[in-house]
């Protein structure tokens, strides 16, 4: 009877082991392949934000320099309206000017600076427009950048720890599905033993 317990339990082992086996490489596959996708997935999304990023950074020096470049040419403008008559009339050449001339040159200086500090207040204040609008789509970006994250990334690092749990279970079952078989087995074997007739070399 032990002979066919353990005959019949070492084949239902055997089963057991090759069916836990088979589910393993299985898991193993998909293990695999979530990893591979959620690396994939990670590079396109830093990819894209990298893109995003350096497009926006770049529109928005483009937009500084228009601006700067803008405001050289008011300022140049400017100089040129409120001194043109001057510097024609007495010339640049500050030592050969009259008490006169100095005395409207320093009028002339302080409309000047009057006005351009107006031009460059404006400046300032476009600066930070831009500077405020390329922070909320910074941050647009970044919402973006979470929304696929949580829609297409935490699913697959989600499937991705189930598969991990999974095997982790699996090698467990299939480590204690051999310990049966050999059990079985060497039930098998010492039922065997026994089924031989012992001599005892007496006739």
């Amino acid at each position: 009877m032990g002979f066919l317990i353990g005959a019949f339990g070492k084949l239902m082992a055997g089963k057991r082991v090759r069916q836990l086996q088979a589910r393993m490489v299985n898991v193993q596959s998909q293990l695999r392949r979530a990893s591979r996708d959620i690396a994939n997935m990670e590079k396109m999304i830093n990819a894209q934000q990298r893109q995003v990023t350096n497009s926006m950074r770049m529109y928005s020096s483009m937009q500084m320099m228009g601006m700067q470049s803008g405001v050289n040419t008011q300022l140049a403008t400017l100089q040129n309206d409120i001194f043109s008559d001057f510097w024609n009339k007495y010339g640049k050449d500050s030592n050969k000017w009259n008490a006169e001339a100095q005395k409207l040159y320093a009028s002339k200086t302080s409309e000047y600076q009057m006005q351009a500090s107006i031009i460059n207040n404006n400046m300032g204040a476009m600066q930070q427009m831009l500077q405020t609008s390329m922070m909320q789509q910074q941050q647009q970006v970044e919402n973006y950048v979470e929304m696929l994250k949580e829609t297409q990334l935490e699913p697959l690092k989600d499937l991705e720890e189930d598969l991990t749990v999974e095997k982790e279970s699996l090698e467990t079952e299939i480590q204690l599905a051999q310990n049966d078989y050999k059990g079985m087995q060497e039930m098998e074997k010492a039922s065997a033993e026994n089924l031989v007739p012992r001599y005892t070399g007496q006739g």
